[in-house]
């Protein structure tokens, strides 16, 4: 039986396993999903254990995304680029670094089924909370798809900066900034048009806010990439009118398309695993 499996630091929060499991339990796969629960020091050895063939691949989530690249024998462009793997595919001792959560962040950002936001963000200003793994794969995608106006938070000042410089690189045609005054963060996120939370924040009801809510107008759009609940930006977001949407379906995408790298397969069963998801938040 192959083992899969999530690499993160306190994250038994995770809906993967349930989603990844049904998957395999629905095609017939003889392979399992766990959680791997890891303290940096240990990763090493767990990147053995990959290579090694014990576990067949992984994704990768807080706080190891950035981490994960220095133990890859290969990287696909994408995840190089963006500088954060969340993928990772063993085969013949080797290892491969992938990043699925741009298309995840892309699909469910632009799409139009059930869940998505439904967001063009072309020419348009937008404020994104986070420069870790996820954020940097929310700025990326976004300058791909063409927005004029990119400002940057972080409460690491040193972080959101080297993430700055890296997109100013990717597309100098774009104004990028980056904020630290809360009067600037609310201004910006007043005018914008879209607002992405690429932090943790939210999971837990007793997080503090981002920014100042009151800020949020009927013209914005909102995607909190937190999917275990519906957390209080995107309530405070609906109640004022705007348009928001939680992570469960960029999770959902993301996660298609690491089981279509981990099993070869053109198509993952995407109905399956979010019936498992939805199931699993009921609980």
């Amino acid at each position: 039986m192959k083992l899969y499996g999530l690499l993160g630091k306190d994250i038994s929060y995770s809906l993967s396993p349930a989603m990844h499991n049904a998957a395999f339990r629905a095609l017939g796969m003889e392979a399992r999903y766990e959680i791997f629960d890891r303290d940096k020091d240990k990763l090493p050895g767990f990147f053995g254990e990959l290579k090694n063939g014990r576990i067949a691949g992984c994704n990768v989530t807080i706080p190891y995304k950035g981490d994960t690249l220095s133990f890859m024998d290969e990287c696909d462009p994408l995840a190089r680029s963006v500088g954060s793997v969340n993928t990772v595919f063993s085969a013949k001792g080797k290892l491969t670094g992938f990043n699925t959560d741009c298309r995840g962040f892309i699909e469910a950002l632009t799409g139009k089924r059930t869940g998505d936001l439904g967001f063009d963000p072309r020419q348009k200003d937008v404020i994104v909370f986070g420069a870790g793994g996820a954020g940097r794969a929310v700025v990326m995608s976004l300058l791909e798809l063409g927005v004029k106006k990119l400002a940057i938070v972080d409460i690491d000042q040193r972080k959101a900066e080297n993430l700055a410089s890296a997109a100013s690189g990717r597309r100098q045609d774009a104004v990028i900034t980056v904020i630290e005054d809360n009067d600037k963060k609310n201004e910006f996120a007043s005018k914008a048009n879209l607002l992405v939370n690429a932090t943790a924040c939210g999971r837990y009801p007793d997080d503090e806010h981002l920014f100042d809510y009151r800020y949020i107008t009927e013209d914005t759009h909102v995607f909190d990439l937190v999917y275990a609940a519906e957390t209080s930006l995107v309530k405070k977001a609906r109640w004022r009118g705007a348009k928001a949407q939680g992570g469960l379906n960029m999770l959902l995408y993301q996660a298609a398309e690491s089981f279509k790298i981990w099993t070869g397969m053109k198509n993952a069963p995407l109905a399956v695993m979010h019936k498992a998801v939805i199931e699993e938040i009921s609980k």
